[in-house]
């Protein structure tokens, strides 16, 4: 169900909030969640150095940048090959990760990809390592991937079903079979009415009655927040990566 009425807030309070959770089952796991880096991976860096965390989840787009060129693919291709074969960390999938990982699917196509960053990416990371990239992940009763899911997506199916739906998405992508979660919305040049979970706008995304999100991909100057007393959601796309966030016992705190 929709929350018609919410409050955005530009600047969400950098502490746990007091709004209720919204029947989550939680744990006294620090999970430590980071988003957009596009190749700036001195800002993961400087939060896995110094944040408290048992688990972490990025939340995509780990490629592409203005100017940048096939070193700086090769590089954080690189960094993410060793963080994913040391350690069990979560890596969700971003819109300018997929036409990497399916150079061969042409709806996954989105701007800055070039055929030699693709072919410098793919000499590194091997088949092995995409099969951990996710569309969703579901922490501590909080809904994280990387642009967030809108009503039309979800309706009434739980959010382990929903995960499930998001693998049965990528296998498809992996044959080279159109998906709608795949897909652009209007918000952003795409042919689809809604976005999917790697192209969501932030300006689209509606509160769920129930359900707490956690993304990225739509960038600004600060961490935004919309919220009711049953839903809340948080975009963390700051200056490619200069803001995360962590949970706590189901609570966010946010990092900027």
């Amino acid at each position: 169900m929709v929350e018609a009425n919410y409050r955005e807030i530009d600047t969400p309070p950098h502490a746990t909030d007091n709004l209720p959770n919204c029947d989550t089952k939680t744990s006294d796991m620090k999970t430590l969640i980071i988003p957009d880096l596009h190749h700036h991976i001195e800002n993961a860096e400087r939060w896995l150095s110094t944040q408290p965390f048992e688990r972490v989840v990025f939340l995509g787009d780990y490629f592409d940048d203005f100017g940048d060129n096939v070193s700086d693919a090769r590089k954080t291709a690189t960094w993410l090959r060793r963080q994913i074969e040391t350690t069990e960390d979560i890596f969700l999938l971003g819109n300018h990760d997929a036409p990497y990982m399916f150079p061969e699917n042409p709806q996954l196509y989105c701007p800055g990809f070039t055929k030699p960053k693709a072919a410098g990416i793919r000499e590194i990371l091997k088949p092995e390592h995409w099969k951990r990239l996710q569309l969703a992940t579901v922490e501590q009763g909080w809904l994280l991937s990387h642009a967030g899911f809108h009503p039309s997506w979800i309706g009434d199916i739980p959010l382990n079903e929903l995960t499930a739906l998001c693998d049965i998405s990528m296998r498809r992508a992996a044959r080279g079979v159109p998906d709608p979660l795949f897909g652009a919305g209007h918000d952003r040049y795409g042919t689809q009415d809604i976005g999917g979970p790697l192209w969501l706008d932030w300006a689209s995304l509606v509160p769920i009655l129930g359900i707490n999100q956690i993304v990225g991909h739509t960038p600004g100057s600060k961490v935004r927040a919309k919220v009711t007393p049953n839903s809340k959601n948080y975009c963390l796309d700051v200056r490619n990566g200069c803001a995360a966030a962590i949970l706590s016992d189901g609570e966010i705190l946010i990092l900027e």
